[in-house]
């Protein structure tokens, strides 16, 4: 999907508050919020905005630990039964297919280092797990909203 100069902005602002009005967009872009309010239709419909979710503080929730863990799937079994395995943990907050020696990388959250470490021997014990190797967080150092490709432009 092409975007112009308004359609830009209009995924920028959101990107940083995902709450703002059509009303305070419209006045950012310069048009009228039901136009807006149409583009941001468009913009869903073709799947460029996926939805809207709040952004939580990890430790504010209790969860403190993160850790990213690489996974190496069996020999010759289907990947697709370890992903619904993978995805069914509730402390795998992202998967990713990875190129390389593992076929996933996941980043984990926990309340503590005993609870991550439960987890690991939980997903060490899933059918279809070759092996793992875990790297903990020790402090998150950036993190933010994805970089749009436009974010450069005049």
């Amino acid at each position: 999907m092409p975007f112009d100069a308004v359609d830009r902005r209009i995924i920028e602002l959101l990107r940083d508050d995902g709450r703002a009005s059509h009303a305070s967009l419209a006045k950012a872009v310069g048009l009228s919020a039901p136009a807006v309010g149409e583009r941001v239709r468009k913009l869903e419909q073709a799947g460029v905005i996926r939805g809207y979710r709040a952004v939580l503080d990890p430790e504010a929730v209790g969860l403190p630990v993160t850790a990213f863990v690489m996974i190496a799937p069996q020999p010759r079994t289907p990947a697709r039964e370890l992903v619904a395995r993978l995805e069914a943990l509730p402390e795998v907050e992202a998967l990713y297919a990875v190129a390389g020696v593992y076929s996933f990388m996941a980043k984990v959250r926990a309340q503590s280092t005993a609870e991550l470490d439960a987890l690991l021997d939980r997903l060490f014990m899933l059918e279809g797990v070759e092996r793992t190797e875990t790297t903990m967080v020790l402090r998150t150092v950036v993190e933010r909203a994805m970089h749009l490709p436009f974010d450069a432009e005049p």
